[in-house]
């Protein structure tokens, strides 16, 4: 069996869920975006089409994977399209990390596995049509938080945080 990547969910979300409005993000935060590329910087990343082609969508200059259930995607220099997860993964297999960016279906799909969340909140209600999922942070432990105020360059405050999973393994096998 290909061993899987570890892999690292990375969004930004209004205190509502929100993620996108119209296959865009909701707000402008320049000093989240310079954190998300300093993070991801030389990683994969993992993200459904509709992600891909958002006008302001960042793309890894190392590699990007594709999901696409539409087959009439070629694969170009570093990016490559998987009719499904499964696939996608398959594809990602020679990789330490894998940065996916969404959008909310393939956060809903990948959540169980991710070992660490990059997840900034905004401290907003917005209106959107994307969401990310509903997270149990009893499984989840928090590694860093850096607070944001508002500013001529910001409009809304936000946290970017950092979780890591718990490990399930150690309360498993001191029950054993």
């Amino acid at each position: 069996m290909e061993q899987q990547p570890a892999l690292y969910l990375i969004a930004a979300m209004s205190e509502n869920h929100v993620i996108g409005n119209q296959n865009s993000l909701p707000w402008h935060l320049p000093d989240e975006w310079k954190n998300f590329r300093k993070v991801t910087e030389g990683k994969a990343f993992l993200m459904g089409r509709t992600s891909y082609e958002a006008p302001d969508a960042l793309h890894s200059t190392y590699r990007n994977v594709i999901l696409s259930n539409h087959g009439d995607h070629t694969d170009q220099g570093n990016t490559q399209y998987a009719p499904d997860m499964e696939h996608a993964l398959a594809l990602l297999s020679d990789e330490n990390e894998v940065f996916v960016l969404g959008g909310a279906s393939v956060f809903a799909q990948l959540i169980s596995q991710a070992q660490k969340l990059f997840l900034t909140i905004v401290h907003a209600h917005i209106e959107g049509d994307a969401f990310f999922p509903t997270v149990s942070l009893a499984d989840w432990e928090m590694q860093s938080s850096e607070y944001h105020g508002i500013d001529e360059e910001h409009e809304y405050s936000f946290s970017m945080n950092v979780y890591v999973r718990k490990e399930a393994d150690n309360a498993e096998e001191s029950s054993q």
